[in-house]
């Protein structure tokens, strides 16, 4: 239902023209007779609709503007006007229909199929992404009722106070603990609650806990409006926030009190009984003092428990978001390269096909700035990834120029950037997209120490093993300095451990230097951290030397792998574009070639077309690819099978089905020749 395609376009058969077109593509389309209908349709559920412009004036059309206002926050709903050709300007009430509609995109007839199509398409797309932001909205605010239940269960109330305005934010438990029942509670009504006996002991208490930024914990007593007196134990810590526009600092404590009348009520009744007990036995007192020791610690080591549990909700929210920004970012890599393989296809397309000079230098430019969007594409997605390392001997010199435009883009126009390598050449055993993420890690934690500009600068030499702590031998080590705020040496012996950061609540995970460190543990190597506050700081990653590795010979190998044969093909994928440059491909290298824009579709014309070889994509509505050749292998097991992919991000071994070949997006025409032809020649093997 989410997906829906609701058509209103009265006049003619507009609607059922349009319907027929997208229904080929798989489209769920409903046509709606007038706006009533569409307006019924919409509340249940739809991802776009079309509607014709002289629609617009149905008596109904207001219902639909009202609906549009009254969207959740979360909603945008795309909408696709199919507009009237006009050679004058449009009339102001039509611009101000136009207006009211919002999310709009205004198509003029006569219409392209595929204009339409592509519309459709986007619309659908921005829909999914506003449902799945919903989907996350929701999340969040289930884990934050599971945080407000859990400090409910203990009975704790929490609060936060701004040392200098006095403003005081607080939760509906923190207000019960001191007898109000208002939706607000002054700082002021507090401190005149406090018992006239308690009030200059909680007062040094808190200048304390400020001055020397230390946790806050002390009970003291408060009298309700009702004039009944109650303890309270409050316990927090103080956080400072510098504002680097103007320097002020700001300092806010944040804690959480707990009504600690009943404890305070046993613990008088152990006291009257210990003066009770003292006359017949002396040893009783000994065992009540233990006993309270316990009751004391046992509190303790809950309030722990309260607080070590709040740190890990925290983690884990974090832990959801990235988990969240990777599947978005392996999303959108999957539709860029789906472009980039059209592009780049259709430019050598070009270039085989093309006896003009000009023309074919043109297409050159064009496959090798595809070629440059796809390396830049593949480094994008190493912060989604989270495979095992792939060590492979790499030179360090050449990542690290191939990383430049990244790096350059990442740490913006206020760093200057610079290079300096002692050597030509380093070479080593590590995963060289971990070893690349581990460098952009720390590119931007560089960015972020220099918030005014700076000097950031990366240098790779060689050097011996510095001490007894790591393996004898050579060592290449790339060093990455800045000029910004440097670290505390206090602070220097934590920085590689998890969740640590320096940075301020809500601005760094802690995970970004450990990840660094482990990349270069599991590489055979180790990180190193030199700073000084104030002056900067240069963090060194060693990673053992090895062996220059001497390219491999070429194999000499023609221009086109061509059929040697009546060789039949059967492309599946759903991207249209995509699979009319596949087929054109194929045929062009001498292949009968059948295609089908889904899974279940090329499935039932798997029997009819009788293929040598089908290929299909991986992400595709309704199927996946690894279904498809999973349900392929069942009814053909000795069929070869090629998945194509633009995911670059998802490891297709981790669920490998046997006897299929995997060619990365985007590919070369040549590429695809070889695979295609190798695939034909295993099943022959």
């Amino acid at each position: 239902m989410e997906n829906r395609v609701l058509i209103l376009a009265p006049r003619g058969r507009d609607a059922d023209v349009i319907g027929e077109v997208l229904s080929r593509d798989g489209r769920k389309c409903l046509v709606c007779r007038d706006a009533a209908t569409l307006n019924s349709e919409l509340r249940t559920s739809a991802g776009t609709a079309l509607i014709a412009e002289e629609a617009l004036s149905d008596d109904d059309m207001p219902q639909l503007f009202q609906w549009l206002e009254q969207q959740p926050t979360w909603s945008d709903f795309p909408l696709i006007v199919l507009a009237t050709k006009r050679t004058e300007r449009r009339p102001k009430h039509a611009l101000e229909l136009l207006e009211k509609l919002g999310n709009v995109v205004v198509l003029e007839r006569p219409l392209h199929a595929e204009t339409l199509r592509r519309a459709v398409a986007s619309s659908l797309r921005a829909r999914l992404r506003q449902y799945e932001a919903r989907r996350q909205l929701v999340e969040r605010v289930e884990s934050q009722e599971r945080l407000h239940l859990a400090l409910a269960a203990g009975r704790l109330g929490s609060w936060e106070l701004d040392v200098e305005t006095g403003a005081l934010r607080s939760t509906e438990a923190f207000r019960k603990i001191f007898g109000y029942k208002g939706p607000t509670l002054d700082y002021a009504q507090i401190v005149e609650s406090i018992h006239p006996d308690d009030r200059e002991m909680r007062q040094r208490a808190l200048d304390r806990s400020i001055a020397e930024n230390t946790n806050l914990t002390i009970e003291y007593r408060v009298i309700w409006p009702d004039g009944s007196v109650h303890w309270v134990e409050s316990r927090g810590h103080p956080m400072r926030t510098v504002n680097h526009a103007t320097g002020c600092v700001t300092t806010r404590i944040i804690g959480v009190s707990l009504d600690v009348t009943d404890r305070h009520e046993v613990n008088e009744k152990i006291l009257a009984s210990q003066l009770v007990a003292e006359r017949l036995n002396n040893t009783l007192e000994s065992r009540i003092a233990e006993r309270t020791q316990e009751l004391a610690s046992a509190n303790d080591q809950l309030m722990k428990e309260i607080h070590e549990r709040s740190k890990v909700q925290a983690v884990l929210v974090q832990a959801q978001k990235m988990e969240a920004l990777g599947q978005l970012t392996g999303g959108i890599a999957h539709d860029f390269n789906n472009l980039l393989n059209v592009i780049m296809g259709n430019a050598e397309l070009i270039m085989r096909v093309s006896r003009d000079e000009r023309v074919n230098n043109m297409a050159q430019t064009v496959k090798r700035a595809t070629e440059r969007g796809a390396k830049l594409t593949g480094q994008l997605l190493t912060f989604s990834r989270s495979s095992n390392l792939d060590l492979k001997a790499i030179d360090v010199i050449s990542m690290l120029h191939g990383m430049r435009d990244m790096l350059a883009l990442s740490l913006g126009t206020g760093i200057h950037f610079g290079t300096r390598f002692d050597v030509e050449e380093a070479w080593t055993d590590a995963d060289a997209n971990q070893l690349e993420l581990a460098v952009l890690n720390l590119g931007i934690n560089a960015r972020d120490a220099m918030p005014d500009g700076g000097v950031l600068t990366i240098h790779v030499d060689q050097r011996s093993a510095p001490d007894e702590t790591m393996p004898p031998g050579q060592y290449v080590v790339i060093g990455v300095s800045d000029t910004g705020t440097g670290i505390a040496p206090e602070l220097l012996s934590r920085v590689f451990d998890p969740f640590f950061t320096t940075k301020p609540v809500g601005k760094g995970t802690g995970l970004g230097l450990s990840q660094v460190y482990g990349i270069a543990s599991q590489a055979g190597g180790t990180a190193r951290i030199h700073s000084e506050a104030g002056k900067g700081t240069t963090v060194e990653l060693w990673l053992p030397l090895r062996e220059r590795r001497e390219a491999e010979a070429a194999i000499p190998e023609p221009d086109e792998a061509r059929s040697d044969g009546d060789r039949r093909i059967l492309v599946i994928e759903d991207d249209v574009d995509v699979r009319s440059f596949l087929v054109d491909c194929l045929k062009m290298l001498g292949y009968t070639v059948t295609e089908a824009a889904q899974g279940r579709s090329g499935l039932e014309r798997l029997h009819h077309d009788n293929p040598d070889l089908v290929m299909v994509d991986f992400a595709m509505p309704g199927m996946n690819g690894l279904e498809v050749i999973s349900e392929v292998k069942r009814t053909h097991p000795r069929l070869p099978v090629i998945l194509a992919t633009g995911y670059a991000d998802v490891d297709v071994s981790k669920e490998r089905v046997d006897g299929y070949a995997v060619l990365r997006k985007p590919f070369q025409i040549g590429d695809l020749a070889r695979t295609v032809k190798a695939a034909l020649m295993s099943s022959h093997a």
